[in-house]
Parts: structure tokens; C-alpha cells; sequence
């Protein structure tokens, strides 16, 4: 048995056990005073009644009386002796099945009655192991007695505590087995509980299957869900890390070339070498360098920066930035729509610009024509956006690998753009801050980036 296990089959038989050993003292010494109690509210709130009746009721109606309180009450006429009056009290006494071997009226009670006192007595009967509580009134010359029958509760109560001990012992026993049992069934869950989060601690990221239609299985839904979180945060974890280590390697290769034309450059000026060319190289370059330290530090605001959601019509916004790219340069951009051109989403305006700037400057720059095909779709309630170039990629395993900053994704790719090789990634941090669908796809010498997006 686990320790929460025995702790509460302790405690709880503590309890038990405690409840009976309470019943017993109360048994003992406050229930026999309670009885007592009880049987003298009888006997007096009987003669209470009487002192509102007339001689003649108390003759008529005392067997009334006596069914409602559950006592005896005989009435005798107080003129005689005292002698005459007990014997003709226990006479009516008898006739109403009340044997008394001790009862005696005595002068000096018979003298308060008649003083308008009511008179409360207790006549032990001894052997009997009972004694007899009588209420005295005296009403219209008679005597009345209104008595009740007391058990010595001493020795009932002796009995019964001797019963309770029985009880409390067998009952103690089962408590023990059955707590015994009903903890384990709910300590054992608790220990898979236990496992499954030390596992976790140790990113074992495992699942616990409990069915007890209780707390207990809603906790364990709890821990499955922050075991499946956990996971996926491990693992976006490391996948960024790695990633980072790929981001400073090839960050390190695109600060380390211009500086290594810097260095060169500027050691031909210092030997004499200059043939008036090496000063605009050592300026370009230095460009070159402030250009990938501007999108860097832009790349790790837009990361931090919140995102303004409003309504945009999305086409015209795309319309827009194409236009200004067709104004400048020379390519054959083929659009294709079959949505409602209308439609609108819910984006940041500034940051769905970049993405769409990004999308178009990685097509004209990389595509190995002038030729840029693009297709508007509307289905299943989404708007899809669909831009392709052809490529020298044939390797569809290296599309993965695109949203990466800096990755090089051609080896024939165009010079004569300079660029940063952040756009992609750009487009994927965007794309996930707003948690729209994105991705690439490759077919024949055509390559594919789309993006999904909910309508408004």
C-alpha cells in the first residue's frame, strides 16, 4: 500500500474508531441524565395540563391524558389519613399495573399540596433495578398523581457499551479493509499520476489513461494535454535551436565575405594598389553589411512587435505592390483568379504588405525566367494565393529548408540582386503570427509558394 494509502486508512479508522469511543462516554454519563430529563418533562408538563381541568375532567378525561403523555395518573381524595390515602394511591396504582415496593406519600408532602405547592419525587424500588418519578398536585380536594417508570440506566447503559464495543470492533476491522481497499483504487491512479509526471520532467513526454469519471480523470486529461503542449514546445524548441545554429553559421558567411573585401581592399590603398575602384568596392560592401544588420534587426522586431488585425481587401492590396514592381522591372507576370475579388481577411496591413513584397522579390530574383504566373483560388470558406517561377531546384526535399534565413537556395542564383536571404523567413514568421497556412511545393521545373488564408 502506497503512504497516501495507509495514511488514509489510519486516519479514517482514527475517525471510526474515535465516533464509537465517543458514543460509549456519551452512553455512559450524559445519556442517563438526558433520560431523566426527558421522563420529568413528562410527568410535569401532565400536571400542567391539569392545573387548567375542573375536579370533574380530571375524573372524566384522565385516561386522555395519561395516552398523551405516556405516564400513569391516578386521583385520590386528600380527606382521609395518610395511611388511607397510600393505601388507596397504591391500590390505583395496581389496578393500572404499577407494582411499587417503595412509595410512600408522607405528611409534610400532603401539607405543601395543600399549600398550592406541586411536588416532584424519585422512589428508588431497589431490587427492581427501576425506580418510580411522580409529579404531586392537589386539585379540588384531590390528590393527583401523574408517574412514569424509570430502568436503572446504569445497567442499560453497561449493556449497550458492551454492545458498542462489539460493534466498534467488527466495525473497525471492516473500516480498515475497506478504506484499505477504496484508497488503493484511488491511490493508484494518483501513483500513474506520479509516474507519468516524472517522465515528463525528464521531457519523456508519455500519457496516462485513467477512467474514474471523477477529478482524478480530469486531472489526467489535464497532464495529457500539457504532456502533448509540452511535446510540441520541445520539440519547435529545438527545431529553433538548430536552426539557430544554422542562422549564425550562415550569418557568419554573410558578414565574412564583405569584410574579408573590406580588409583587402583596403590593405591594395594602403600598398599603393588603388586604380581608383577600391574605395566604391569598400563602400558597396560596407552597404552590403548595413543592408543584412537593417533587415536583422527589423527580422527580430517584427518577431516581438504585435500584430494590428483589421478587415483588408486582399487582392487590391496584392494589386497594388504588383503594380509597382511592374513599373520597374521587366517581367511577365500571367494572373489567374477565380475568387470574388472582394474578398477580405483579417490581417496586419503593414505586415501582409512585407509578405506579398517578399513573395515577389523571391520570384523575380530567383526565377530562372521573367515569366511569374499567379493564381487567386476560393474554396471550403479559404482564399488561396498561389505564386510560381521556374526553378533550378530539383530536389524537393531542399523546400523545407527555404524559410531558413540566409539558406542558399540556388547555386546559379542571380547576382545582380543583392538581397539579405531573410524574405522566406520573413514570410514564415508572418504567416505564423497570424496562423494562416503556408508552404512550397515542386513540380517539374515549376516552383510553388502559397499561402492560405480564413475569409472575414
Amino acid at each position: 500500500m502506497s503512504r497516501l494509502g495507509r495514511k488514509l486508512t489510519w486516519r479514517i479508522s482514527a475517525v471510526v474508531i474515535g465516533v464509537f469511543v465517543l458514543s460509549i462516554l456519551l452512553n455512559q454519563f450524559f445519556l442517563p441524565k438526558y433520560y431523566f430529563h426527558e421522563m420529568n418533562q413528562r410527568v410535569t408538563q401532565a400536571m400542567k395540563d391539569v392545573e387548567h381541568w375542573d375536579k370533574r375532567k380530571i375524573e372524566t378525561d384522565m385516561a386522555q391524558l395519561e395516552k398523551k403523555y405516556d405516564v400513569t395518573i391516578v386521583a385520590e381524595p386528600l380527606g382521609t389519613s395518610v395511611d388511607s390515602l397510600n393505601e388507596m394511591l397504591g391500590l390505583a396504582l395496581s389496578r393500572k399495573q404499577i407494582a411499587l415496593n417503595r412509595f410512600w406519600v408522607t405528611a409534610e408532602t400532603v401539607e405543601q399540596l395543600k399549600n398550592g405547592a406541586i411536588v416532584n419525587k424519585l422512589y428508588d424500588q431497589g431490587k427492581q433495578k427501576s425506580s418510580f418519578l411522580v409529579s404531586l398536585n392537589e386539585k379540588d380536594g384531590l390528590l393527583v398523581l401523574a408517574g412514569v417508570s424509570i430502568a436503572d440506566y446504569n445497567e442499560t447503559a453497561k449493556i449497550i457499551n458492551e454492545f458498542n464495543f462489539m460493534i466498534m470492533l467488527f466495525g473497525t476491522i471492516l473500516v480498515v479493509a475497506l478504506t484499505g481497499f477504496f484508497s488503493r483504487k484511488i491511490t493508484k491512479p494518483l501513483e500513474e499520476l506520479r509516474i507519468v509526471a516524472d517522465h515528463i520532467s525528464k521531457l519523456n513526454f508519455e500519457k496516462v489513461a485513467i477512467d474514474t469519471k471523477d477529478e482524478l480523470e480530469d486531472l489526467a486529461t489535464s497532464i495529457n494535454v500539457m504532456s502533448d503542449d509540452l511535446k510540441t514546445a520541445h520539440h519547435e524548441l529545438l527545431r529553433r535551436n538548430k536552426d539557430l545554429k544554422y542562422f549564425m553559421a550562415d550569418l557568419t558567411h554573410e558578414l565574412k565575405t564583405p569584410l574579408a573585401l573590406i580588409k583587402a581592399y583596403s590593405m591594395g590603398i594602403e600598398d599603393g594598389l588603388d586604380d581608383g575602384t577600391y574605395m566604391k568596392t569598400i563602400v558597396k560592401q560596407t552597404d552590403q553589411i548595413g543592408l543584412i544588420i537593417e533587415e536583422l534587426l527589423r527580422f527580430s522586431k517584427m518577431e516581438a512587435d504585435p500584430i494590428n488585425i483589421e478587415k483588408l481587401e486582399v487582392r487590391a492590396l496584392f494589386d497594388g505592390l504588383l503594380a509597382n514592381y511592374q513599373d520597374m522591372m521587366d517581367v511577365d507576370v500571367r494572373i489567374k483568379s477565380e475568387a470574388d475579388p472582394k474578398i477580405m481577411i483579417l490581417a496586419d496591413r503593414v505586415k501582409m504588405e512585407m509578405v506579398f513584397n517578399n513573395l515577389l522579390t523571391n520570384a523575380m530574383k530567383y526565377g530562372v525566367t521573367k515569366q511569374i504566373k499567379i493564381e487567386w483560388q476560393e474554396q471550403d470558406g479559404k482564399l488561396y494565393f498561389l505564386i510560381q517561377n521556374k526553378t533550378t531546384i530539383r530536389d524537393a526535399a531542399v523546400l523545407e529548408h527555404l524559410w531558413k534565413p540566409f539558406y542558399v537556395r540556388e547555386a546559379s542564383r542571380n547576382k545582380n540582386f543583392s538581397g539579405t536571404g531573410l524574405g522566406l523567413a520573413i514570410v514564415q514568421t508572418v504567416m505564423e503570427q497570424h496562423k494562416y497556412d503556408f508552404g512550397a511545393t515542386l513540380q517539374d521545373d515549376w516552383i510553388t509558394f502559397y499561402l492560405i488564408f480564413d475569409k472575414a
